[in-house]
């Protein structure tokens, strides 16, 4: 998986994400549970910065989109949006609620973008039916990203679920 995210907004937020999900469910023999790429702990310095995000992008089976204004704003993860989404792996994105608001409008199929300011608007919709999502604006305190937390433990659990394709009671 592949973290998409406002560093400003939750900058906290996604390295948790990150640990929590390599350790959640993880096999007895495993180092992880899964990969998961977080920019700041992933990336090393090097000179193309965007083609290293691209390979990866097209390389990870889904995107955890940390949904807020800040991150509807930047031109980086419009840009992660438009790449992964143009990989034919829409229905891949996992949204993570972290700031803002969220609004379906049925009858359109798509947000309503009068209301919603959490996600991007592209050139072309992101999903054609009503996403389920994980609401984690309660999230914002060290002491709350924490797998200690049972609040905490159950949102990595649905999201793990997706991401490893295993039922949420399996897990």
């Amino acid at each position: 998986a592949f973290i998409s995210y406002s560093h400003a907004v939750d900058g906290r937020l996604a390295p948790a994400l990150k640990s929590a999900l390599q350790r959640f469910a993880r096999p007895w023999y495993a180092i992880r549970a899964m990969r998961v790429f977080h920019d700041t702990t992933n990336l090393s310095v090097n000179p193309d910065l965007w083609g290293t995000i691209d390979a990866v992008l097209k390389e990870v089976e889904f995107l955890l989109l940390l949904a807020s204004p800040e991150a509807a704003a930047s031109k980086w993860v419009r840009k992660e949006l438009a790449t992964f989404a143009a990989t034919g792996r829409a229905r891949n994105i996992v949204l993570v609620h972290t700031a803002g608001e969220l609004h379906w409008d049925d009858e359109a199929g798509n947000f309503d973008w009068s209301k919603t300011t959490a996600l991007p608007r592209l050139e072309f919709p992101l999903f054609t039916k009503q996403p389920l999502y994980i609401d984690m604006r309660w999230a914002r305190q060290p002491t709350q990203l924490d797998l200690g937390n049972p609040k905490f433990r159950d949102e990595i659990a649905s999201i793990s679920s997706a991401l490893l394709g295993v039922e949420l009671e399996d897990l």
